[in-house]
């Protein structure tokens, strides 16, 4: 894994969609529902003023292929596929991936509940029109908007911007903290003191000495550990451990209400 080595941070956010660029992929086998999708997202996209990359698959196999955690920030997936089907493809997803916006496209509403297990975003049953797709959208702007922050970090040749989102953990090094993120770790010269008041993010949770979690990415509590969604394996800190996983599995809970 390469390290950069980074001098100093900084958290901004954003507050609109202007001049941010979205990645949004289709999976969908039927190749006339497809396209009317993207004409929907193509018109959405200019009537607004945004900025947007668009994928189109027709599987399942062929989206996870060529999916990376960050990757996309919407997701349109078509329930009846086949091979895979959209539950299955969206649960792959989340196991690595918690912010990217799903929304699912399906004949039938029978699946409704099964789309929520997976915190997705919006439901739009066919046939499709303009209508349905600008609902969804809206929805999943509030939840991009959400997701829509950073960390800059200075480096000695140019400002990098790294989502909050996108991190998983951050771990200090003597006096650096190394941001393990979907991408990659970054390291700066700072200590995680520093770093944990800078990251004034609900989100985050320093649940050791040496390690600031994103509660995003927390796969399971299990004993002693944090198990992310990297596979990476976090301690708790010894003392007033009890409290510490208390504490986590409130804010899952409270972080599992909120997706709905």
């Amino acid at each position: 894994m390469k390290i950069r080595n980074q001098n100093a941070i900084l958290i901004y956010y954003r507050n609109d969609f202007a001049g941010v660029l979205m990645n949004i992929a289709i999976c969908e086998d039927d190749a006339a529902d497809a396209a009317e999708i993207r004409t929907i997202l193509d018109r959405y996209i200019e009537q607004n003023g945004y900025t947007a990359g668009i994928s189109v698959f027709g599987s399942g196999e062929d989206l996870l292929t060529a999916f990376s955690p960050g990757l996309y920030d919407i997701i349109f997936l078509d329930i009846y596929m086949g091979g895979i089907t959209g539950i299955e493809t969206a649960r792959k997803i989340r196991d690595v991936d918690p912010g990217s916006a799903l929304v699912f496209i399906t004949s039938s509403a029978d699946h409704s509940l099964e789309s929520y297990s997976v915190r997705g975003s919006a439901y739009v049953v066919k046939p499709i029109n303009e209508k349905k797709m600008d609902e969804a959208l809206v929805t999943c702007r509030d939840i991009f908007l959400r997701n829509a922050r950073y960390i800059t970090i200075r480096t000695v040749r140019s400002d990098m911007k790294i989502p909050l989102i996108r991190i998983y953990y951050v771990e200090s090094k003597s006096n650096d903290a190394l941001f393990q993120t979907a991408s990659g770790g970054y390291k700066t010269r700072m200590t995680l003191d520093e770093v944990e008041r800078r990251l004034d993010d609900r989100s985050f949770y320093r649940c050791h000495q040496s390690y600031i979690v994103n509660t995003n990415h927390i796969r399971k509590l299990d004993g002693n550990d944090v198990f992310m969604n990297n596979g990476d394996r976090i301690p708790m800190r010894k003392s007033g451990r009890d409290a510490i996983r208390a504490e986590l599995t409130d804010l899952l809970s409270a972080r599992l209400f909120e997706d709905y």
